[in-house]
């Protein structure tokens, strides 16, 4: 005779069956802290945990999973396509910093350690969002706008509150030093390319009624590291690719004499500005020495695409 399990058996069978995701959250110290969770675990849950290792308080945390923050702490780990073996990475408020690991030895010796460490592998991207503060007595605008910032492969969006004309880019530069750059850049570091041009700390952000603007941020010469060179070069190389090909697709559009010639204008500005950032840019990039040959076969495509646009453009304005 058949035997039938009763209901209860049967949730017990189902949970023993429930695969565990085992992943790592890395510390802005570089502190790797291994867990074991259930897929249905929230990331409050998560943080819990993370306080329990290193001692950072769950409300000091700023949790990023698949390149994103996440805010909403009832959120599952399976409601954010968390994968096993994954790294999260723990970025701090602004303001608070890492407290010390137990047992962890004094400054010097641990200068001297990460210097005979081999090199870590390479980050993941990030996504952050955020929101400027507004100055003393002031009042948000009608009209706030959003900066979206572009830093290699990390994307950074700041919602400002009083509007970008009055804002400059120096608040955008000490908002993203504070709560959103890894620790020990300075703002006086930050460089912003906008519009194909440097802009200085003094300038406002727009000006008139703009509501939205992209900029890409940059080290000042002789503070960008290698390392960040190596993936600054890498991320661009195929945005100028993407660019290359637009390029020729409006070439041949322009050769056919096909379609409103505004409209390909337009599309000739949009790649343009994107060139004209390279172009601007990429002589205060530093790389390794096993990197300049690539380096300069990227300056030399970014150089072609510059000419290649001027006469695309003077070919639409005969």
């Amino acid at each position: 005779q058949a035997h039938i399990a009763s209901p209860r058996l049967l949730r017990r069978s189902l949970r023993v069956v429930v695969a565990m995701l085992k992943f790592t959250v890395v510390a802005p110290d570089k502190r790797k802290v291994e867990l074991e969770c259930e897929p249905s675990s929230t990331f409050q849950q998560v943080k819990s945990l993370i306080e329990a290792q290193t001692s950072v308080p769950v409300d000091k945390q700023r949790l990023l999973c698949n390149g994103k923050e996440r805010k909403n702490g009832a959120e599952t780990l399976a409601a954010a396509g968390l994968k096993p073996n994954a790294k999260l990475m723990l970025m701090l408020a602004p303001g608070y910093t890492m407290p010390p690991a137990p047992g962890a030895p004094p400054a010097a010796e641990a200068d001297d350690a990460m210097a005979a460490a081999p090199a870590e592998e390479e980050a993941p991207a990030v996504e952050l969002s955020g929101e400027l503060p507004l100055p003393s007595g002031a009042e948000p605008s009608a009209s706030p706008g959003v900066v979206n910032v572009r830093q290699g492969r990390n994307r950074y969006h700041v919602r400002v509150p009083q509007g970008l004309a009055a804002a400059t880019f120096g608040d955008l530069a000490a908002f993203l030093a504070g709560s959103m750059l890894p620790p020990g850049v300075p703002p006086s570091e930050c460089r912003f390319i906008c519009r194909g041009k440097s802009a200085e700390h003094a300038d406002t952000l727009a000006v008139g009624a703009a509501t939205d603007l992209s900029v890409m941020l940059m080290f000042r010469e002789g503070f960008h590291l290698a390392a960040e060179g190596a993936d600054w070069l890498r991320s661009y190389s195929v945005e100028l690719t993407e660019a290359e090909a637009k390029i020729e697709k409006l070439a041949k559009r322009i050769e056919a004499n096909f379609g409103d010639g505004a409209e390909t204008s337009l599309r000739l500005a949009e790649v343009g500005g994107l060139v004209e950032m390279l172009k601007q840019s990429v002589e205060s990039v530093r790389v390794r020495e096993t990197q300049l040959e690539e380096m300069r076969q990227f300056r030399d495509r970014v150089r072609a695409a510059d000419a290649r646009l001027e006469v695309l453009r003077k070919s639409i304005r005969l």
